[in-house]
């Protein structure tokens, strides 16, 4: 019976997902080329970009839909990424976490240009990444003030040294990248789910004034109560992201596909089958008060179609979740923009650490850059592993 009702839930979506589709898609081929046009020519053009890590997430996007794109459709994406770091030149830098994700933008002119002054900026940022405050084992902390792991940081850094690794062949990244993995894991994973709490603090001396509950650590084990969407997202994304640019033999490959693994192996169980999302708390899906959140969705739902696409996992439950969660997607959490696009909503508001009453208030809103990023990474990737496609990305 929850066979059968699970099977008419997602057809149900499909069907949503259809006449939805044919009202709104003004002419494009499907609601990722809508939303990707809305993304670089209203809501962020180049012109606009501004060096922090919201708009290098979607930055991260334009350049994988540059990789993904055959020859004639390359140089919209190749002229946005341009202009956004020529205008950031002067500002370019790395001295926190969040600053040095649109540092990505940099590494990808110069792996493309081998133009050495897109070089030099790399490696002024990578300086002023190796100066950031850091835990005596050279953990990297999210934020100048305090002494702090955030499961965020993966992704701030570590699109920049997957970068770095493909502009230069340089080994050094990848193992700064494992490094910071691996150290982040041991402080903040919670073994029974393979998900990770959302932060570890070295002294509870204090917390992020801008938008953190003060004092969310534990005395004890000084880690914070809950696991976090989002924050497990941009970790599921990033070793996605390496792993689809790491040969097969890579010395590294095994350790980050078992970093993979371990993360989404439950991610099936725990999505709400009514819509194809998952919760702004994953693990607490029954919870009343909890409620669904689209970028976390997109985010999970790439890593587990990566994770499909490279063999690390087989089984078909993971690819009935990958489905559900795009046609989910489609149905619950995609918007009009003024009768000439789409954009997401569901998405959840920039969050910082607390408890689970402080996630809960966290309001849902429309666009964001992160929103859209995620969105069109997952979608585009979906559409061309099932022949979605039209013929201008690859298939």
């Amino acid at each position: 019976m929850k066979k059968a009702f699970r099977c008419i839930t997602f057809w149900f979506l499909v069907l949503n997902y259809n006449s939805v589709i044919s009202q709104t898609s003004n002419g494009y081929t499907s609601w990722v080329d809508s939303m990707d046009n809305y993304a670089i020519n209203s809501y962020l053009p180049a012109k606009e970009y501004q060096w922090n890590w919201q708009n290098a997430a979607l930055l991260s996007t334009i350049i994988k839909e540059y990789d993904e794109a055959l020859p004639e459709r390359k140089k919209q994406y190749f002229d946005y990424v341009k202009k956004a770091m020529d205008k950031n030149a002067a500002v370019a830098n790395g001295h926190k976490p969040n600053a040095v994700a649109s540092g990505l933008g940099m590494a990808f002119l110069y792996r493309v240009t081998k133009d050495e002054k897109y070089k030099i900026k790399c490696d002024k940022i990578y300086a002023d990444y190796l100066k950031t405050k850091r835990t005596k084992d050279a953990a990297v902390s999210h934020i100048n003030m305090f002494t702090e792991l955030w499961d965020d940081t993966v992704f701030m850094i570590g699109e920049f040294l997957i970068s770095m690794y493909r502009a230069t062949g340089d080994e050094k990244y990848l193992d700064e990248l494992a490094k910071q993995i691996r150290l982040h894991r041991d402080k903040l994973q919670v073994e029974e789910w393979g998900l990770w709490v959302h932060g570890w603090d070295k002294d509870d001396w204090g917390h992020c004034l801008f938008c953190s509950k003060i004092h969310w650590s534990d005395k004890i084990t000084h880690r914070s109560p809950e696991i976090w969407g989002r924050g497990n997202g941009w970790i599921v994304v990033t070793l996605s992201d390496a792993l689809e640019i790491m040969p097969g033999n890579h010395p590294r490959w095994n350790e980050f596909a078992g970093y993979l693994k371990e993360m989404i192996v439950r991610l099936p169980e725990i999505q709400d089958k009514k819509t194809g999302h998952w919760f702004q708390l994953p693990i607490y899906p029954t919870d009343p008060k909890n409620y669904i959140e689209s970028s976390c969705t997109a985010m999970f739902a790439y890593g587990i179609n990566s994770a499909l696409r490279l063999g690390i996992v087989h089984e078909a439950s993971y690819k009935k979740s990958v489905d559900m969660a795009y046609y989910g997607l489609r149905a619950k959490s995609i918007a009009n923009v003024s009768g000439a696009y789409l954009t997401s909503q569901n998405v959840c508001k920039a969050t910082c650490i607390g408890d689970k009453k402080y996630y809960y208030k966290r309001s849902l809103e429309k666009g964001r850059a992160y929103g859209l990023a995620v969105f069109i990474k997952f979608g585009l990737t979906y559409e061309i592993d099932n022949g979605l496609r039209s013929n201008t990305f690859k298939k």
